[in-house]
């Protein structure tokens, strides 16, 4: 579901800078540009509070659901026999259970003010009484019905009510790829709406997250490109469109879509001097920008903008859920490139007093990034110890009661589980056991695909790599090749995938479509940092090519202990990546290679006190912290 219902991202601070705070107690917002011109009239003789009525019906759309309640607060202020005011207000309070003594009290005076609304505005109200008094899956029908009424008996004015109804409707998709049930049915009220309303921010924004999560994100595209036209001044909307950008595999316009979003929540917030949990989005959008540069190969450049999430978080007041989000956030880079001594070494302020939430996340991720070092040290035992140890942690957080405040105890259940399957499947390989490691990477895929949104963001590797690289282990040519096309076909504009194939197709002796897919994901990395391994291969691949040579496939070399490295994870003026083991070929690529990169070539000239010498500050990100410096942006320049 979409829309004032569900926000379509989760994140931290969702109820803003006010939690709790009464509707007369919000401080006066001011109005906003660049956010929507959707428009409904409602009975009211102020045209003040019709205008801010407006913008907190765009805000709903836009998911701005804090922002949007300010909005409305004031219009019930400017008009207090406005009835649409206090239901803007119920919807802007969000789902669920949360808050149902507010909606409900909001509810109650907008159908104590309803004898002075229109039909159509009464029929908006009972609609959502059936949500706020039943619940969104017991008042379903009813509100569903609701909405189906209003757009028969107004058809001229049908456009908000054709759009809530979708949003509400939208029911993502199935494990095998299906659409969910109310899904066909949204996405042809959504298509209609493209059709009859082609500038609405609010139809776009439903239509990307229509297609979002499906098969084919790239029918969105248009609306992504739309939106950062339509809606500059809106920090989600923006996001909701680098998001989609991404999963389709434009990352040059995700990433300036996502710093779009960044500017636009900074500038909202440095207008009215608010602290940065008004602007909730800019916490995911940050992740995203790492996320974007990752895939893109600027490790540097993706560590710059985790300490600029780390800043954040810190300004917002750092608790428990957010140490959680920023040590999965840099974990997951870490790891993406093979550095587990940094996934490891990653700081978690997370004590015993904490949520136990947050408490089960910080043991599973030292769990799985200290199982990972274990392995690649050839410690098996201890490996298997932290395997357990994740395995001990799943009914602990699975019977715990369902939570609707912060982090959910089931939810981080469900990434732990996900990492020791994962970590079993290294096991196991390790071992030599191809059957079982690959039984373990199927497990994990289907616990991958079962991840709510909802939940913190899974730090482990992505499965379908997992059971590329025990296909290869096992010269299982086809196999691999068909999990690593399908890597990429969920994430093509990922260098990572990409590279996955190539060396796929290379030791398969493919060696036309290896070529190929070298030359794709070079392209990819344009601007990757340099020397990582993944570009030696590629360029001596194709040279060996161009020069009529044969390329052998890559041999895996035994397992290698790392010299001790002490990195900083969290500072923009990173040292040069630290030279990255093997675990049989996963997914530490200098394997893949069959040579290493010493660490004075990865570090670059070091100081006197053996430390790595700082990069200049020329491309750090304007709230970076001011005594450290930045990664050397690329002399062709970053397209992230």
């Amino acid at each position: 579901m979409f829309g004032p219902y569900f926000p379509p991202e989760p994140g931290l601070f969702l109820d803003g800078a006010w939690p709790g705070a009464p509707a007369t107690e919000l401080p006066v917002p001011p109005l906003r540009e660049g956010i929507g011109t959707a428009h409904l009239a409602v009975s009211t003789g102020s045209a003040e509070a019709q205008r801010y009525f407006d913008q907190g019906l765009n805000l709903l759309h836009a998911s701005e659901l804090p922002e949007a309640r300010r909005a409305f607060a004031h219009a019930a202020r400017l008009d207090p026999r406005l009835a649409m005011a206090h239901w803007g207000l119920a919807l802007a309070l969000g789902p669920g259970r949360r808050h149902a003594a507010a909606k409900a009290e909001a509810l109650s005076h907008a159908r104590a003010a309803s004898e002075h609304a229109s039909d159509l505005e009464q029929r908006f109200i009972v609609a959502a009484t059936h949500l706020v008094d039943k619940g969104p899956y017991n008042g379903r029908n009813g509100f569903v019905r609701e909405l189906e009424a209003l757009i028969e008996f107004y058809p001229v004015q049908d456009a908000e009510a054709r759009l809530f109804l979708a949003g509400f409707l939208l029911d993502g998709y199935e494990l095998d790829g299906r659409p969910g049930l109310g899904q066909p049915y949204a996405q042809a009220l959504l298509r209609e709406l493209l059709r009859t309303h082609p500038e609405h921010v609010g139809v776009h924004h439903a239509w990307v997250h229509a297609v979002l999560e499906g098969r084919r994100p790239e029918l969105a595209l248009e609306s992504a490109r739309k939106l950062v036209q339509l809606a500059p001044g809106s920090g989600r909307v923006l996001q909701s469109a680098g998001r989609l950008l991404l999963r389709a595999g434009a990352h040059a316009e995700a990433a300036e879509a996502l710093r779009a979003a960044l500017a636009a929540d900074d500038a909202l917030l440095a207008r009215e001097g608010l602290s940065p949990r008004a602007a909730p989005a800019a916490f995911d959008t940050l992740r995203l920008l790492v996320q974007a540069c990752s895939d893109a190969g600027a490790y540097r450049e993706a560590q710059a903008w985790g300490a600029r999430l780390r800043a954040r978080v810190e300004a917002a007041g750092m608790d428990a859920a957010g140490s959680v989000f920023v040590a999965g956030t840099l974990s997951a880079l870490h790891l993406r490139f093979g550095f587990l001594k940094a996934a490891a070494d990653v700081p978690l302020a997370v004590d015993d007093e904490a949520p136990l939430a947050a408490r089960g996340f910080r043991d599973g991720l030292r769990a799985y990034t200290h199982g990972l070092l274990a392995l690649e040290a050839g410690r098996s035992e201890e490996a298997q110890r932290c395997r357990a140890t994740l395995e001990a942690l799943h009914p602990t957080l699975s019977d715990a009661p369902k939570s609707e405040e912060g982090l959910c105890p089931r939810d981080v259940g469900r990434v732990t589980d996900l990492a020791g399957v994962e970590l079993e499947a290294a096991i196991e390989l390790r071992r030599g056991d191809l059957g079982r490691a690959e039984a373990c990477a199927v497990h994990a895929l289907r616990r991958e695909r079962r991840l709510r949104r909802a939940e913190p963001a899974a730090f482990s590797r992505p499965a379908l790599e997992v059971l590329t690289r025990t296909a290869l282990r096992g010269a299982r040519w086809a196999k691999a090749r068909e999990t690593a096309e399908a890597l990429v076909q969920e994430r093509p504009g990922c260098g990572h995938a990409r590279f996955l194939l190539a060396d796929v197709l290379a030791r398969s002796g493919a060696a036309d479509e290896a070529a190929e897919a070298f030359s794709a994901f070079l392209a990819l990395w344009a601007h990757a940092d340099e020397p990582l391994p993944e570009l030696q291969r590629a360029r001596g691949f194709l040279e060996a090519r161009a020069s009529g040579r044969v390329a052998a496939p890559a041999v895996t070399p035994a397992p290698v202990t790392p010299a001790p490295v002490t990195p900083a994870p969290v500072t923009p003026a990173m040292a040069r990546p630290p030279v990255r083991p093997s675990v049989d070929g996963m997914p530490m690529k200098a394997a893949v290679t069959g040579m290493r990169l010493s660490p004075a070539a990865l570090r670059g000239k070091a100081g006197a006190d053996g430390t790595p010498a700082p990069a200049p500050a020329d491309s750090a990100p304007a709230d970076a912290p001011t005594d450290a410096k930045p990664p050397r942006r690329r002399a062709r320049g970053s397209t992230h």
